[in-house]
């Protein structure tokens, strides 16, 4: 039992599949107006609550688009609801907590894998790029944005110089969530954007795999750092059930 609860642990951070999210609003463009021998003011003397109000309609910006006060208010607002950057794991520590982990389950490397893993196989008769587009289809039909798709297969080819199977990673997110799964862990920054991958395997089938973040397995995590908010919780069923929504679509070419 124990065991189990040590793969939970390892398993969680890949639980969600998410994006980072940016502050939005964009600067103002240049002024046709002749240069001014007054003292430049913060943006239209506006106050900072003013700055701080959502303006979508502006575009992304980062922090340093508004003015120091500002900035100083709303990395307050994050400290108060963010956990920090969890210091480095050494190297040595790592290891052997790997080693422990592996010496009490029977399982290779490759069943460690499988495991984390949720693969679906494509029907008989859909090509490659019909399950592309149906997997776009369908991602933006459960208001997941497309933020990258990588061709993987191509770069292995030109280095080879040989035919290669084709393998492609598709880069899929949910900004929202992301950003409340980063105030929950930094250190999950590592896992998104969402990502799925379309394999050709040496027999000619086609794969769609991506990592498994299914949280009902929760209930068992016993430390108390493994707690995840009801919002969290429901956060990470929603991104699963959309993910599985777009694989089953690129599986059956049929969105």
């Amino acid at each position: 039992m124990k065991s189990i609860n040590y793969f939970g642990m390892f398993t969680i951070a890949g639980m969600l599949c998410l994006v980072s999210a940016a502050l939005v609003a964009q600067q103002s463009g240049p002024s046709d107006a002749p240069p001014s021998t007054e003292p430049e003011m913060a943006p239209a003397a506006m106050t900072v609550e003013e700055e701080l109000t959502p303006k979508p309609a502006l575009g992304d910006r980062s922090m340093e688009s508004v003015s120091e006060e500002a900035q100083r208010v709303l990395r307050e607002r994050y400290m108060a609801n963010s956990n920090r950057v969890m210091p480095p794991v050494p190297a040595e520590q790592k290891k052997m907590w790997f080693q422990q982990m592996m010496s009490m389950s029977s399982m290779s490397m490759r069943d460690l894998f499988n495991m984390m893993t949720s693969k679906v196989k494509v029907a008989d008769g859909v090509s490659f790029d019909d399950v592309i587009e149906a997997m776009d289809l369908k991602a933006n039909d459960v208001n997941f944005k497309k933020v990258g798709h990588n061709k993987f297969w191509k770069d292995v080819s030109a280095i080879s110089g040989l035919p290669a199977l084709r393998v492609e990673i598709l880069q899929y997110c949910d900004a929202t969530v992301g950003r409340r799964m980063l105030d929950y862990s930094a250190e999950f920054v590592v896992f998104i954007p969402c990502r799925i991958a379309v394999m050709e395997d040496a027999n000619g089938d086609i794969w769609i795999m991506t990592l498994d973040w299914d949280v009902s397995w929760l209930a068992m995590a016993w430390h108390p750092g493994s707690k995840l908010s009801e919002q969290l919780k429901q956060d990470a069923i929603r991104i699963r059930d959309a993910m599985e929504k777009i694989m089953r679509a690129g599986a059956t070419g049929e969105w």
